[in-house]
């Protein structure tokens, strides 16, 4: 049987810091909080991803590609003292991952895609062959399905020769081998 939530909404107290912060901000001047906002942005990388994420703000190529190369060695980091263990990994890294293939194929840089898919290959099948259960190969399969997808729409031998390294960079021989397969005898 689930049990009703009964706690109450929460309520506010003299001691809530939330309207005492609204108030302080109300008596400050526009660049005052614009500079505010990038000191803490500055200090805290979720607050910067948020801002980011809200504003809509399109990075440029080089700022995505090290963003990418950033978040592939988060996603892909463990303690190798847990070897064939089931350890924990960073979900958000993935989705970041995703996210950042994303963008570059949708800016039509698909060569940098390729690339960085190459690295997520190498380091992502070492992860998943290092754990127990290799619980990330389908955050990694989808992190690459963007790419896979522009490779297969752009086709030709630079397709299937990409199929092949990434094959070759697959240490389980798992990840995303019928996508691979088909694209490798595409040409």
């Amino acid at each position: 049987m689930v049990k009703k939530d009964s706690q109450k909404p929460r309520r506010l107290v003299e001691s809530d810091r939330f309207p005492l912060i609204q108030k302080e901000l109300g008596k400050r001047t526009k660049a005052e909080l614009i500079a505010m906002l990038l000191a803490i942005a500055q200090d805290h990388a979720d607050v910067a991803r948020e801002l980011e994420d809200r504003l809509k703000i399109e990075q440029p190529l080089e700022l995505l590609v090290t963003d990418l190369s950033s978040a592939i060695a988060h996603a892909t980091d463990f303690d190798r003292r847990q070897m064939n263990h089931n350890f924990d990994f960073d979900w958000r890294a993935y989705a970041d991952v995703r996210q950042g293939l994303s963008s570059l194929v949708e800016q039509g840089r698909l060569e940098q895609a390729k690339s960085m898919a190459l690295q997520l290959m190498k380091s992502g099948s070492y992860q998943a062959e290092s754990s127990d259960e290799g619980l990330m190969l389908d955050h990694i399969c989808e992190c690459l399905e963007p790419v896979i997808q522009a490779v297969k729409t752009a086709g030709g031998v630079e397709a299937a020769q990409w199929a092949s390294d990434m094959r070759k960079a697959d240490r389980t021989k798992f990840i995303c081998t019928e996508e691979l397969k088909e694209l490798r005898g595409q040409s």
